[in-house]
C-alpha cells in the first residue's frame, strides 16, 4: 500500500486512485450481489430440478435438504455483508481497510460453500477467478496480489479437506465416502492458473497508472509550453 503521506511525485495518483477505489468498491459490491444471485438461481434450478427442454439440471430431490439451507445460509451472509458494505459506500465511509475486508470476506465465504460443495472438483472454483477479477477494478497492486494468495491458499485449503477429510471434517458436505479429490494436474493447472490471473491482472494495473502519468506529464508539457 501506499504510505499515509505519499510524496509529491505520488500524490497525484494517490489521490485519484482513491476516487477510483471509492467508485469501484461501489461497483464491485454490486456486481458481488448480482453475481450471489446469478449463482444462488442456478443452484435452486439445480435444487427443485428445473430445466427448459435439453437444459435440465438435476431431478427432483438430487440434492439435500441440509446442503440447500446451508448454501441459503451462507448466500444469505455473503448479500448482507455486501449490502452493509454499500449502505456504508452511500453515508461516504470508506476506510482504507474495506477492500482487503471485503476481499478476505469473499475469499472466506466462496471457501466455505465449496467446503459444503464438492470442494475442488465442483465447477464453483472458478469463483476464485472472479474474486481476483473483482480485486483488480480498485486499481490497487496490493489488493490484486492478496486476493491471488488467498485464492491460492483457499484452492489449496480445498485440496486438503479432499484428501485428509478425517483431519478437516469433509462430513459437512454430505458427499460421505465419494472421493472429492481431483488428479494432481490438474491442481496444479489451477494453481498456476490462479498466479497467471493475478499477475497478468497486476500488469494491468501498472499499465493503468503509467498511462496516466504519461498522459498527465504530456497535458504538463502542453500547458507550460503554451502561451
Amino acid at each position: 500500500m501506499l504510505p499515509d503521506q505519499p510524496s509529491a511525485r505520488d500524490r497525484p495518483w494517490y489521490i485519484a486512485q482513491r476516487w477510483q477505489e471509492y467508485d469501484a468498491e461501489r461497483r464491485a459490491n454490486l456486481l458481488r450481489i448480482v453475481g450471489i444471485g446469478s449463482l444462488y438461481l442456478v443452484h435452486l434450478m439445480h435444487y427443485h430440478g428445473l430445466g427448459i427442454g435439453a437444459l435440465q439440471l438435476a431431478d427432483e430431490g438430487s440434492v439435500r435438504w441440509q446442503f440447500h439451507v446451508q448454501v441459503t445460509l451462507l448466500a444469505v451472509i455473503w448479500t448482507m455483508l455486501a449490502l452493509g458494505m454499500l449502505l456504508a459506500l452511500q453515508q461516504r465511509i470508506f476506510p482504507r481497510w474495506l477492500k482487503l475486508f471485503s476481499t478476505a470476506a469473499d475469499l472466506v465465504l466462496l471457501t466455505a460453500i465449496l467446503l459444503i460443495a464438492d470442494g475442488p472438483r465442483s465447477p464453483l472454483v472458478v469463483g476464485y477467478f472472479l474474486v481476483i477479477v473483482l480485486a483488480t477494478l480498485r486499481l490497487n497492486l496490493p489488493l490484486v496480489r492478496f486476493a491471488t494468495i488467498g485464492s491460492m491458499l483457499g484452492y489449496i485449503t480445498l485440496l486438503g479437506c479432499a484428501k485428509w477429510p478425517e483431519t478437516f471434517g469433509r462430513d459437512l458436505s454430505g458427499n460421505g465416502d465419494v472421493d472429492l479429490r481431483v488428479p494432481r494436474y490438474e491442481q496444479l493447472i489451477v494453481l498456476v492458473a490462479l498466479a497467471l490471473t493475478g499477475i497478468i491482472l497486476g500488469q494491468v494495473v501498472r499499465r493503468v497508472r503509467n498511462l496516466a502519468e504519461d498522459f498527465a506529464g504530456r497535458v504538463n508539457t502542453e500547458g507550460e509550453g503554451s502561451p
